[in-house]
């Protein structure tokens, strides 16, 4: 990659306000690192390109092997495959049936998290502490279906995309503040809001979550894979509701839980609730031998 494509990427990239901070010029590049113009320029590809179902799928291997160094899986069986046989039954209804070597539910053995995961690939990850929050079936699969719902929407893969934009755009400021007067990264800090802050911006998305728009999304989308599936819709904002009542560190992870009850209480005007013994029998089977 020559001088003249790191330019030209350089200024496509950086937001214009930014980019007219500087007068770039061949002459102040005739010392760039050739290395770090070959790393943009993959990490640039990095941000734009499709992945395959494949990619995925390892990519999700290696973000729950990751979830998995921080947590405790859990050794009850039965509790295990009760959760796999919901959420499959989900994922058959929902929009995104089929994935590279299929949708995989782990619970995680943590009594004191309260949260849940998807990851690239199919991979959703549940803790012990959010299906002690659940009352009934219906509500563990409305938890799952949202999961569910951010691999359907591709929410995952979008923020591994953003996540190597911003760190483009945090590489090009670094490179930039190497180069350039004091004052000129001065005004550069100043319209980007601060390099510190960039910093930010570089988090793991599991840990960090989604944004709100997103949550909600994968809330619509949970309901009618509820529905389809044959489940109550009407006990989603049940199980989002008690965790906004307990404050739950959910809300850090999968937004405020209020808010969203009430956008799905919205969309449920005509809906029905529906009681399925055989569900409510089964569930506290499973729930009473794994306590």
């Amino acid at each position: 990659m020559n001088k003249r494509t790191f330019v030209l990427l350089t200024m496509l990239l950086l937001p214009a306000s930014i980019s007219h901070a500087f007068d770039f010029s061949f002459e102040d590049l005739q010392n760039i690192d050739v290395g770090k113009v070959i790393e943009f320029g993959q990490t640039a590809s990095k941000a734009v390109r499709s992945f395959s179902d494949e990619e995925r799928y390892y990519i999700g291997r290696a973000s729950g092997a990751r979830l998995l160094s921080n947590h405790r899986l859990l050794g009850r069986a039965a509790l295990q495959e009760y959760v796999s046989a919901i959420g499959q039954t989900l994922a058959m209804a929902s929009g995104r049936p089929e994935v590279y070597a299929g949708y995989h539910f782990i619970v995680l053995d943590e009594p004191q998290r309260v949260n849940a995961y998807a990851v690239p690939g199919g991979f959703i990850f549940i803790t012990t502490g959010l299906i002690a929050k659940t009352r009934n079936e219906d509500e563990l699969a409305a938890v799952l279906a949202h999961e569910i719902s951010h691999i359907v929407l591709d929410h995952p893969v979008g923020s591994i995309k953003k996540q190597y934009r911003d760190k483009l755009m945090r590489d090009i400021l670094s490179e930039a503040s190497e180069r350039y007067a004091s004052e000129k990264v001065k005004k550069l800090a100043e319209l980007a809001g601060g390099l510190n802050n960039l910093s930010g911006l570089l988090v793991d998305f599991a840990a960090k979550g989604y944004s709100r728009a997103k949550e909600q999304d994968a809330d619509m989308v949970a309901l009618t894979i509820l529905r389809t599936a044959g489940y109550d819709p009407t006990r989603f904002p049940h199980v989002l509701s008690r965790l906004s009542a307990i404050g739950s560190g959910i809300s850090g992870t999968h937004g405020n839980p209020r808010e969203r009850a009430g956008a799905v209480t919205q969309r449920l005007s005509r809906d029905v609730p529906v009681v399925v013994r055989e569900r409510n029998s089964r569930y506290l089977t499973v729930m009473t031998q794994t306590r």
